[in-house]
């Protein structure tokens, strides 16, 4: 499931629900979280084909929520090439220019008027269940058009990206039957990838939130039971650190990071095929401008996916 936001209300679309498998599991629902209503409802269905394991990672810009790839049987070789974006408050969902290169489980993030789609695999059969990808994608938002991007100094799939200070910050993953603790980074401004300190544990489908300089790598995959790792980097001092673990270990997540908390809804436990509707918020500095890592819970009921 693509998870992301606009304001205070934080969307969820496609996905594999364990409340569809009457229907093939991967579907095209719309679901809208209302944080301060703590409630949740459905927004007009997601353009066909149903599907699952899109691209990873916080794809809003202004009042447009993006919905990039995936795995299909309604895509050609089972990876789709689809770009979809849905308007909040309009409740309307419109298709793109398709990207240049099918997969699924590729991680994403915004950078200015640009989204770039980095790695993912050439099938959809689960995390680290097909060959990783190098390819770097730029979309355009204004013109709606794809152009290439240097490629990843290693092919990876199911990482995840965050955007700051111009950079994107591409973090773990997987390819050829490894879990990766790589952290790189991504200047558009010369078209270039760098090192930083690696992650403590490495792990595939985690989510990356983000307040201020630092960036929190929670949850994900690493072969065995999910994980509820939360390690925080800190930017400024290329350094980790530990945080309070996520109640609900999971892969596959989505995240949205709004003001001085990160969500993460949906997933998978205990592993792919096996959703949960488990939504959860950290506040990484209670009672800010303290610090100290904490967390508290949501309490919103939605269909979890992966």
């Amino acid at each position: 499931m693509t998870v992301g936001g606009v304001g205070e209300v934080i969307v969820g679309a496609y996905g594999f629900s364990r409340f569809s498998r009457l229907v093939g599991g991967d579907q095209r629902l719309t679901r809208l979280y209302r944080i301060n209503r703590n409630s949740w409802s459905l927004g007009a269905p997601a353009p066909a084909p149903s599907r699952g394991e899109q691209a990873y990672g916080e794809t809003t810009h202004g009042d447009f929520f993006y919905v990039i790839g995936g795995r299909s049987g309604g895509c050609a070789g089972g990876v789709c090439d689809n770009v979809e974006r849905y308007h909040v408050a309009r409740n309307t969902w419109e298709t793109l220019t398709p990207m240049p290169t099918p997969r699924a489980a590729a991680a994403a993030a915004v950078r200015g008027d640009a989204i770039y789609v980095i790695g993912g695999r050439e099938g959809g059969d689960g995390p680290c269940g097909a060959d990783a990808l190098d390819v770097v994608e730029r979309y355009d938002i204004h013109s709606d058009s794809w152009s290439t991007a240097a490629p990843l100094p290693r092919p990876r799939s199911d990482a995840a990206a965050v955007e700051h200070g111009g950079r994107v910050y591409v973090f773990g993953g997987c390819a050829g039957g490894e879990f990766l603790d790589d952290v790189v980074v991504y200047d558009p401004e010369d078209d270039t990838w760098s090192s930083k300190t690696p992650m403590p544990t490495a792990r595939a489908s985690l989510v990356a939130g983000h307040l201020g300089d630092e960036i929190y790598a929670i949850g994900g995959w690493a072969g065995g039971p999910p994980l509820d790792v939360n390690e925080v980097y800190d930017i400024e001092s290329d350094s980790w650190s530990t945080a309070t673990p996520i109640p609900t270990g999971r892969g596959e997540a989505g995240v949205y990071s709004h003001g001085d908390r990160i969500y993460v809804v949906g997933g998978s436990l205990p592993g792919f095929g096996a959703a949960t509707d488990a939504n959860e918020v950290f506040e990484p500095h209670p009672g800010a401008p303290g610090h100290g890592h904490g967390h508290d819970r949501g309490h919103g009921h939605g269909h979890g996916h992966d």
